[in-house]
């Protein structure tokens, strides 16, 4: 590999890393992980992706990490799951009251980074987005 590329691939990569550092960093106490909150907030804004496997996909996490998340949301009382009509190695999630409650209280926080990131960048804060949803749309 040549090595301008692979330190500007280095430097972009640690770029990556520091913004979505910046983007969760929690200013109080959570009850969620970061996943947990993902995957929590995945369910309520696409009901459609009700699988642990959909979720998966979704999210681009590894099936375990997907099973350990569910598995705490479960014990938590955020999701419920029933058994999928037709596979009966899956079953359909979907988010309780009380999950939909702990991502309201949560809302503020979670998102606060964003709309001060929105604040600062103006009208580059949806190209900078666009170009995001572009780059998660490439298999890598």
């Amino acid at each position: 590999m040549d090595k301008p590329d692979w330190l500007k691939m280095l430097r972009c990569h640690q770029e990556l890393h520091h913004l979505s550092r910046a983007l969760l960093a929690q200013t109080q106490k959570q009850t969620l992980t970061s996943s947990e909150r993902e995957l929590l907030a995945r369910l309520y804004l696409n009901p459609q992706d009700s699988t642990p496997l959909a979720l998966s996909r979704s999210s681009a996490m590894k099936k375990e990490a997907v099973s350990r998340c569910l598995r705490a949301l479960f014990e938590k009382g955020y999701i419920q799951k029933e058994k999928h009509p037709t596979d009966e190695r899956s079953y359909i999630l979907s988010i309780t009251a009380q999950g939909k409650e702990e991502l309201r209280q949560n809302y503020d926080s979670l998102l606060s980074p964003l709309y001060e990131l929105h604040r600062q960048m103006g009208p580059e804060f949806d190209a900078l987005f666009e170009l995001i949803l572009l780059a998660n749309t490439h298999q890598i």
